[in-house]
Order: C-alpha cells, then sequence, then structure tokens
C-alpha cells in the first residue's frame, strides 16, 4: 500500500505545476453548463406540465458542475498508448499492478480540481444563490458521508469504463471513436445533458439502472434532497456491485489482451 501512496504523491506533484490548465478546463466546462441552464429555464416557463422549476433547474445543473467534473476521469488515451506504442513493458516489470498504477496517477487530477476551483465555485454559488434551492433538512454528516462516498464509487465506475475501453488497444490500434461514442451515451444516460426525470418511465426506469446514473445523477438528486437517506444507500450499494463487477470485467480482458501484446525494442 505504501508504494500506490509514494504514486499518488509523486503524481500530485506533478499535477501542482499545471494548476492553470485545471482552471482553464473549468472555466470551459461552465459554457455547457450555462447553456443547459438556459435551455431547460426556458423550457420550464414555457410549459407549465414542467416537473421542475427555475430554481430546481439551476441547482441541478449547479450540482452536475460539480459531481460530473469530480467524477469524470482522463486516464484513457494514457492507457491506450501505452498499450498502442509498447510503453506497457516497462510497467509489467515493476511490483505493482498496472491498473491501480494508473488510478492512483489519475486521482490526483480530481483532488487538484476540488482544490484550485474551490474559489470559482463559491463564486458561481454567490451569483446563483438566490436561484440556487437548500437542502430541504439541511447536510447532515451522516449525509455528507454517503454523498462523498458516491462520488468516489462514481468516480470509479467511470475509471472502470475508461480503462475497459483503454484495454481495446489490444486489438485496435484508436479507440478515440469508441469513447467519443461510448462518451455521448454516457452523458445523457448519467443524466448530465439533461435531468433523467424529464424522461417518460420506460426510459428512465432503463438508464436509472446502468451504472452511469451513479456517476452523477444519483448523486446530485441526492444532494438536491430529492432522495432519502434509506434510498441513496440502497443505490450506493448498487453501485458499488456496479463497481465490483466492472472491474471485474477488467480483469477478464486484462487476462485476454496480454495473451496478444507484444513489443520489441533494441
Amino acid at each position: 500500500m505504501r508504494k500506490y501512496c509514494g504514486i499518488f504523491r509523486t503524481a500530485l506533484a506533478n499535477q501542482l505545476e499545471y494548476r492553470v490548465n485545471f482552471i482553464s478546463s473549468f472555466l470551459f466546462s461552465l459554457v455547457p453548463f450555462g447553456i443547459n441552464t438556459l435551455l431547460w429555464i426556458a423550457a420550464a416557463r414555457g410549459n407549465d406540465g414542467m416537473p421542475l422549476g427555475t430554481e430546481e433547474i439551476v441547482t441541478y445543473y449547479f450540482a452536475t458542475l460539480i459531481v460530473s467534473n469530480i467524477t469524470s476521469t482522463t486516464s484513457i488515451f494514457r492507457i491506450s498508448d501505452d498499450i498502442r506504442l509498447g510503453n506497457l513493458s516497462q510497467y509489467l516489470l515493476k511490483p505493482y499492478n498496472y491498473a491501480l498504477y494508473q488510478l492512483m496517477t489519475d486521482m490526483p487530477q480530481r483532488a487538484v480540481f476540488v482544490v484550485m476551483n474551490a474559489v470559482p465555485l463559491a463564486a458561481i454559488y454567490a451569483l446563483l444563490r438566490r436561484y440556487i434551492l437548500p437542502h430541504p433538512s439541511g447536510i447532515s454528516v451522516s449525509k455528507a458521508a454517503i454523498f462523498a462516498a458516491f462520488l468516489l464509487v462514481g468516480y470509479l465506475i467511470n475509471f472502470l469504463v475508461d480503462f475497459s475501453i483503454s484495454l481495446y488497444s489490444f486489438y485496435f490500434s484508436r479507440v478515440s471513436s469508441l469513447y467519443t461514442s461510448i462518451r455521448v451515451l454516457r452523458n445523457i444516460s448519467a443524466g448530465i445533458v439533461f435531468p433523467l426525470m424529464l424522461l417518460p418511465d420506460a426510459p428512465f426506469t432503463f438508464l436509472i439502472r446502468l451504472p452511469f446514473a451513479y456517476t452523477n445523477y444519483i448523486p446530485t438528486t441526492f444532494l438536491m434532497g430529492m432522495l432519502s437517506e434509506r434510498a441513496a444507500l440502497s443505490c450506493l450499494s448498487k453501485a458499488a456491485e456496479w463497481a465490483l463487477f466492472l472491474a471485474a470485467g477488467c480483469a477478464v480482458l486484462w487476462k485476454k489482451g496480454m495473451r496478444r501484446y507484444s513489443a520489441y525494442g533494441g
């Protein structure tokens, strides 16, 4: 465990050298946040049957802005390049698990994001405060712990999905097209593009059972007070099951891929 902590500290130090990148990437993420919020506010004002009002929409997308950025990952192309270019060999000779190494390398980026963008988030909250609904019953320690657990499991699900996609580099030279397609479907299924509660019952029931809902939609609705603690714990248990299932799937893909992997050097 100590060696993985060392990897995390080294990766964190490297990420701190590029602090401006985190702020700029967050500022660019404000563009879809603003567009989606304004779009659905306009839809809500023109439709009395809309289940969400202006305050609920602003609150939902502000929470989504935070949750989706924390649970996102950036390791897929780094892993793909290691496999495609033969750089994986140098890691196979070292005394640690490659997946855990990539996890410890990727996690510091989320930690730096939280620290570096705390001030911009606070400024946005101050500007939108009158439109953001407070939690109906307040945020207790137990609710904060459940929400933090959601963020962790949601991040692991995203990491494992990206890791499994990158493993297709054992078979194909490029995974960018596959990743882009799955990313679009993931953003829709996670409720990032629009709140899933706006869907009819059948597609809502289908999407809510997929692992992507646990990366954004369910943590967001819990933060908004639309999900009880008991229901949230049940969802958290299902999210953990999805994470274990994806981890097992990645292990199978890794073993099959290693039978095909070869690298040459002089």
